[in-house]
C-alpha cells in the first residue's frame, strides 16, 4: 500500500478549520435568480475537475462505478441548480454533488458559512442503531439521554439518510453516520430539506412528542458541541506507561507530530518489546503519511518481521500512479517551486521524481505516470515469516474519525496481528493525493484526487473492532482502564 494518502507527498496543508471563512449573517436574504446561473457554472467546473483530473475519470482505468457516480451526481446537481435563488441553496447543491461521489476526500468547501444557523435546542448522537439526545439547551435538559424515534411521522433513520446522507456524509459508512448525526436538528438554510416541526422521543419507557422551537445560535458556540456529540476522542502524542504496559498516542500522521512519536518509539523499542502489552491509540487521527505507522511497527516487531508480512515499502512494483493531466502537473509543479507549503527534503525529492514521470507520461500520450495494474497484489502471502520481537500483546485503538492514512495504518497493524478495540473506522477508496481549487465564482473550493494505489482494494475500511467500546471515547482514563480490563489477558496486566 502507498505510504501517503491525504497530504500531497508529505506536504502538510493547513487544517480546514484554520482557513478563515467569511460569514453569512442574513439567513433569509431576498430571492435572487442569478444564483441559479452561478450554481450551474460552478457545478460544471466541479464536474470537469473530477472528469479531467481524478484517476477514476480516465477511460483507461475502466472504473465504470466511479463514472456512473460522477454522472449521477452531476445530473442531480444541475437539476437542483435550476431552482436555486440563494447562497444557501448554492452551497447545498455543491455539498450534495460532493456527497454523491461516495468518497470523503471529495468535498465542497464554501468560502462563506452561515454565522447564525438555527437549531432546535437539541443535539443527537448516533451509537450503533440508536439515536440519543446527548446535549440540549437548558429548557430541554429533561430530554438528555432520550431516544429520538421520529420527526413529523418520519422514522429518524429515513430522515437522517435523506437530510444528512444527501448533503453531508456517505450514509453507506457507519462511521460517517456517527459524524453527521449531531447535525440532524441544525438548520443552515438548505432549501432542499424540510425542517421538522415536531419529534417523538422515548425516555424511561415513556414516549412524548416535542414541538421544536428553532432558534439562532452563534456558529462558534455550536460547533464544539457538535464535535463533542460525535463521540470521538483525542489521543494526543507521545509514549507513556499505563498499568503494566505502554500507550503510544498518535492523533495525527502529519510529519510535525508523527515524526516525534515514531522517534520516541524507536528510542524506547527495547522496553516496548519487553512490555506485557502496547496500545497504539489512533483516536482523532484523520490521516497524513502512513509511513510513520510503518516506522512504529518496525520498531515494535522488528524490520524483518514487518517487511515480510507487509512487503517492501520502497518497491516499484506497486507504485502509486498519478493521472498525468495538465492541471495535476501544474499543481504539483507549483507546490514544489513556490515554497508556500511545508515539506521535507525527502518528500520534495519524491515529488520531483513524480513530476518528471507525469510529464513523460503525458508526452507519450499516457493517462498515468505508472502502471495501474499491480502484479504483486495478486501474489500469495508468505507462509513463513520471522517472528515478532514483541513479547506482549499489541493492541490497536481507533474511533470513528480514523480516515485516509489512518486506515492504511489500521490495515497494516491488523495484518501484523494487532488486537483491534474501540470504534469502527471510516472508509476510503484506493484513490490518493487530494487537492482542491477554487470554483469560478470564488464562493467555494472543490477537491479531487490525483492518483491510484494499484496494490490496494477498491475500498479500504471500514474496520470493525473485535471489542467495541460503548463508553465516552474522550475519557482517556476510563478508556485505559477498560482496555486493560477487557483486552489484556490476566497474565499480561
Amino acid at each position: 500500500m502507498s505510504a501517503i494518502v491525504c497530504s500531497m507527498l508529505g506536504f502538510n496543508p493547513p487544517a480546514l478549520a484554520q482557513i478563515p471563512f467569511w460569514s453569512v449573517d442574513e439567513f433569509h436574504a431576498p430571492a435572487d435568480p442569478r444564483w441559479g446561473q452561478t450554481t450551474r457554472d460552478d457545478v460544471e467546473a466541479a464536474y470537469k475537475l473530477l472528469r479531467d483530473n481524478h484517476p477514476g475519470g480516465a477511460t483507461d482505468l475502466h472504473d465504470v462505478a466511479f463514472q456512473e457516480r460522477l454522472n449521477n451526481a452531476h445530473n442531480a446537481a444541475l437539476s437542483r441548480a435550476h431552482t436555486v435563488v440563494s447562497y444557501q441553496g448554492y452551497a447545498a447543491v455543491l455539498a450534495g454533488f460532493a456527497a454523491g461521489m461516495g468518497d470523503k476526500h471529495i468535498w465542497s468547501r464554501p468560502t462563506f458559512v452561515v454565522n447564525l444557523p438555527r437549531w432546535a435546542g437539541i443535539i443527537v448522537s448516533k451509537r450503533g442503531n440508536s439515536w440519543r439526545v446527548s446535549d440540549t439547551d437548558e429548557p430541554r435538559a429533561a430530554l438528555r439521554g432520550a431516544a429520538l424515534i421520529s420527526c413529523d411521522g418520519e422514522d429518524v433513520e429515513d430522515l437522517a439518510r435523506k437530510n444528512l446522507g444527501g448533503f453531508r456524509v456517505d450514509w453507506n459508512v457507519g462511521a460517517q453516520q456517527a459524524q453527521g448525526a449531531p447535525w440532524l436538528l441544525v438548520d443552515e438554510g438548505n432549501p432542499f430539506v424540510t425542517r421538522p416541526a415536531a419529534c417523538l422521543f422515548e425516555h424511561d419507557g415513556q414516549r412524548q412528542t416535542v414541538k421544536l422551537n428553532w432558534m439562532r445560535i452563534k456558529r462558534d458556540s455550536l460547533l464544539p458541541r457538535l464535535q463533542t456529540a460525535i463521540g470521538a476522542g483525542e489521543a494526543g502524542y507521545g509514549v507513556r506507561r499505563v498499568g503494566g504496559g505502554y500507550w503510544i498516542a498518535l492523533q495525527s500522521l502529519l510529519s510535525n507530530h508523527a515524526a516525534d512519536v515514531a522517534k520516541a518509539v524507536e528510542d524506547q523499542k527495547t522496553t516496548l518489546r519487553d512490555a506485557p502489552f502496547v496500545v497504539l491509540d489512533l483516536r482523532g487521527n484523520s490521516g497524513g503519511s502512513s509511513s510513520f505507522g510503518r516506522q512504529i511497527a518496525a520498531s515494535l516487531l522488528g524490520p524483518a518481521a514487518v517487511e515480510v508480512r507487509l512487503g517492501p515499502e520502497d518497491t516499484s512494483a506497486c507504485e502509486e500512479a498519478w493521472r498525468a493531466s495538465e492541471s495535476n502537473i501544474n499543481n504539483l509543479d507549483f507546490l514544489l517551486r513556490s515554497g508556500t507549503v511545508y515539506t521535507t527534503p525527502e518528500a520534495k525529492k519524491i515529488g520531483e521524481t513524480q513530476l518528471r514521470e507525469m510529464r513523460a507520461a503525458r508526452g507519450r500520450g499516457k493517462a498515468f505516470s505508472n502502471e495501474v495494474y499491480c502484479p504483486r497484489a495478486l501474489e500469495k502471502p508468505v507462509l513463513a515469516a520471522p517472528p515478532s520481537l514483541m513479547k506482549g500483546r499489541l493492541l490497536l485503538l481507533t474511533d470513528s474519525l480514523c480516515f485516509s492514512s489512518c486506515l492504511l495504518v489500521t490495515d497494516d497493524f491488523l495484518t501484523l496481528g494487532a488486537f483491534h478495540v474501540g470504534q469502527t473506522t471510516d472508509a476510503a477508496t484506493h484513490y490518493l493525493e487530494v487537492r482542491e481549487e477554487y470554483l469560478p465564482s470564488g464562493y467555494s473550493m472543490f477537491s479531487t484526487l490525483q492518483a491510484i494505489d494499484p496494490g490496494s482494494p477498491y475500498q479500504v475500511g471500514p474496520f470493525e473492532p473485535e471489542l467495541v467500546y460503548d463508553g465516552d471515547m474522550a475519557d482517556t482514563r476510563a478508556l485505559e482502564a477498560w482496555v486493560i480490563a477487557a483486552a489484556v489477558p490476566a497474565s499480561q496486566k
